[in-house]
């Protein structure tokens, strides 16, 4: 293991230099972030709510309030909702037991309501001992719905509820959970909360808030129902599920001086203002917003300080003003370091994401915690060994939130990102691997093949009896648009002893991704297989199945591949997919469940557990065209595709790199034309020829036109009166003359004897070296 020693000169704030040292090992290719400082947790650019405590104002930031009012009897105040400035009216935390409470324990009292320790939540709320659990009945016939109610409460101005509740939405489909309230007795209720609105992978304890503004003076009951699963068409009950639920209250709010939150922090202001107020102005200095006319607005900071809040309401009548000086202190947070890289999928060999060479790929900053500072460095194993300095700076540097970075060598190459601001800094350090085409992945460095998942009328992903039909494995978007040439899916179980069952066709399908991230659209049927071919598969090849698509597909966007059509489960037939075993992040496998798409996360363990990859690998090769520069080594450089020619008539030629064959497309104006065709190697010379600048002109422009089937090149050429005078007609003759070609050795070569790697070219007095792969 070599250590990396970066130099962050002028990267942080106040001209602050400090060297960081990044341990990497050459065989670990796993995502590292480094901390400075007290870690801590932000967000980039969009509010979270957080809770935060109103706090004793500072010495050197003492508040105070200034009013203004045109119109006795019309006052401006306001305060926020959270923290000290609630007024607890009713509270119940299931210490003291659940008397006060009204039980209706469903048809045959199946429905239980107990007292019981709830471990888990002691990361809410540490003071806590039990919790309330509600359990119901585990038969189908026995389902029902049972209640528990509070005695009543009278709901004060700027009332909240709020309320900790327990649940795994996997059992939503047999019994769910809702928090209700009535003025009434519940001749009439309003819901506030229900399971059912809880998507996969939100397993656990929920904050549940809710404003009762609509209840301010009336006395209210609040309603605990276990009731009937989403699946329960008739409204029958529920079975199956069990809920916990703690530290139910119902609050007011009181005026306080000054409230202390962290950046990016949501606080939700409240409006106290007396005199029958129609209309509310708020301002914000340094808030998101800056401006509301709403009457309890949201906001967040970005930057730490102290900040003046003023609120200015109006009726027909006048109007009155308060401002609140240093009412809102902001603490920053450190920033921690995200990186987006411009393509996620990996090459199943090094577990490295795969990136496109000689094109510009796009790195963008998914910080946290708002970074006043970017420092993106990249360099390959080479630049490191051939640095002899005590302390290595990379020489590609840059100092934006994003990156577009062409990669000009191929193999391993070490992204680093580090982002700063005024409380400390973090880093994200990886390493990508750089080449044209390969199998990839979603196999993370360190997965290993999961033997799957069999319980009883499950084996997953794969054969079962629980409504699962068809698996899905997710891909990001190419770092520039590739084609899908072939496939493989790794399958571990393939087996079947009925002949209907060995003839059941297994269906491989290419899928968009919908705006929710799931599934959208079918593209194509990319191959069918049977069980039997399966079978035949898992004893000639491992498992491996080996698809040779009909034709290649340009894939520019993220997509799915899905199978679909495994048969049910049974006795006699058995049917796996290869999977990775269960993690914490990066699910990229999806299952069609109940007609549903749904992600693997939180299916087995609680989120953000359960999260995996299935074993499919397609075979892509990326579009690689560009104007390049061949060295006397046959590196290839890309270039600015420009190209300025002098006023009288002549002819040029342009060196283009091209990874697939390259088309001709011609010029946008008839005063250029392309002479020739293109050539079978990497590097092709296009040569052209154009007419003399029209007296009186000083300059014009039109562009060549090239493609690859994928990548569409557009070539400038700029004619003007300053250009030096470029190939005159004779030597573009010259250069018309056939191609010799040899070989390193200086052996001619036959046009049937192209051979890969360096070969030499001569046209005319031309010699140029190229590179073919």
């Amino acid at each position: 293991m070599k250590n990396r020693y970066i130099l962050l000169s002028a990267l942080l704030f106040a001209g602050l230099s400090l060297t960081a040292q990044i341990g990497h090992d050459g065989d670990d290719n796993t995502v590292r972030r480094g901390k400075v400082r007290t870690p801590a947790t932000g967000v980039k650019m969009q509010p979270t709510n957080m809770s935060f405590q109103a706090t004793t104002a500072p010495q050197a930031a003492l508040p105070r309030s200034i009013r203004r009012t045109d119109k006795a009897g019309l006052l401006a105040d306001f305060s926020i909702q959270g923290g000290v400035s609630q007024e607890v009216v009713w509270q119940e935390n299931f210490e003291g037991g659940i008397g006060s409470w009204t039980q209706d324990n469903g048809e045959g009292g199946v429905v239980v309501f107990e007292l019981k320790e709830k471990t888990d939540y002691a990361a809410i709320n540490s003071e806590s001992t039990q919790s309330l659990h509600i359990d119901g009945p585990y038969q189908t016939f026995r389902r029902t719905i049972g209640h528990l109610t509070s005695a009543g409460t009278m709901v004060p101005t700027n009332g909240m509820l709020h309320a900790y509740l327990w649940a795994d939405p996997f059992w939503n489909g047999y019994a769910t959970l809702s928090l209700s309230v009535s003025a009434d007795q519940f001749a009439t209720s309003t819901e506030l909360w229900n399971s059912a609105s809880l998507s996969s992978g939100e397993s656990g304890w929920h904050k549940v808030e809710a404003d009762l503004s609509a209840f301010v003076g009336q006395t209210i009951q609040v309603r605990l129902t276990y009731g009937p699963g989403t699946d329960d068409v008739f409204n029958t009950g529920g079975y199956m599920g069990d809920f916990y639920a703690d530290d139910i209250s119902i609050t007011g709010v009181n005026v306080i001086d000054q409230v202390v939150v962290k950046t990016g922090e949501t606080i939700s202001f409240v409006d106290l203002s007396t005199g029958g107020p129609s209309s509310w102005q708020w301002s914000f200095p340094g808030g998101t917003p800056a401006t509301s006319t709403d009457q309890n607005p949201e906001v967040f900071y970005t930057a730490p300080g102290t900040y003046d809040v003023t609120l200015t309401v109006s009726n027909g009548e006048g109007s009155a003003e308060v401002t609140k000086t240093a009412f809102v202190t902001v603490e920053g947070q450190q920033p921690t370091a995200g990186t987006g890289y411009p393509a996620e999928f990996r090459d199943i060999n090094t577990r490295m994401r795969m990136i496109a060479p000689l094109m510009p790929v796009q790195y963008t900053d998914l910080s946290e915690g708002y970074p006043t500072g970017h420092s993106w460095s990249f360099y390959t194993p080479y630049d490191l060994a051939k640095s002899t300095d005590a302390i290595f700076t990379p020489g590609d540097m840059f100092f934006t939130p994003d990156v577009e970075y062409t990669h000009k060598t191929l193999d391993k190459c070490y992204v680093t990102h580090i982002v700063d601001n005024e409380v400390g800094y973090s880093f994200t350090d990886d390493s990508v691997q750089v080449q044209f085409d390969g199998l990839v992945g979603n196999f993370m460095p360190g997965d290993g093949y999961q033997t799957n998942f069999t319980d009883g009328d499950l084996t997953l992903p794969g054969a079962n009896n629980m409504g699962v039909t068809a698996y899905a494995e997710k891909f990001s978007k190419p770092a520039v648009p590739a084609l899908l040439e072939a496939m493989y899916i790794n399958f571990t179980k393939a087996s079947a002893e009925e002949l209907t069952e060995q003839l059941s066709d297994i269906t491989f399908y290419l899928y968009t991704v919908g705006e929710d991230g799931l599934p959208g659209e079918k593209v194509d049927i990319l191959d069918i297989w049977n069980m039997s071919e399966l079978n035949y598969a898992m004893t000639t090849n491992n498992g491996i199945v080996t698809m040779e698509l009909d034709h290649p597909y340009v894939i520019d966007d993220a997509f799915f591949v899905v199978i679909d059509g495994i048969p049910a489960k049974t006795e006699t037939l058995e049917c796996a997919i290869g999977m990775a075993p269960l993690r914490a992040e990066g699910n990229t496998a999806y299952m069609l469940n109940k007609g549903v798409w749904r992600p693997f996360t939180g299916y087995f363990q609680a989120a953000p557990g359960g999260q995996t990859s299935l074993a499919v690998f397609p075979y892509l090769t990326y579009s690689v065209l560009t104007v390049a520069e061949v060295d006397g080594e046959g590196r290839v450089t890309p270039a600015e595709a420009v190209v300025h020619v002098p006023a009288q008539a002549g002819a040029d030629e342009v060196a283009v790199y091209h990874y697939m064959a390259l088309q001709y497309e011609g010029a946008d104006d008839n005063w250029v034309r392309l002479t020739g065709s293109p050539g079978e190697y990497t590097v092709d010379n296009v040569a052209f020829e154009y007419d003399a600048l029209p007296e009186g002109m000083q300059s014009r422009e039109t562009f060549i036109n090239l493609t690859d089937g994928i990548t569409h090149l557009k070539i400038k050429v700029v004619q003007d009166v300053k250009t030096p005078t470029g190939i005159s007609v004779a030597q573009a003759e010259e250069m018309s003359q056939p191609t010799e070609t040899f070989g390193v050795d200086g052996r001619r070569l036959g046009q049937g004897d192209a051979q890969r790697g360096i070969t030499i070219l001569r046209q005319g007095k031309a010699v140029r070296k190229v590179v073919r792969p």
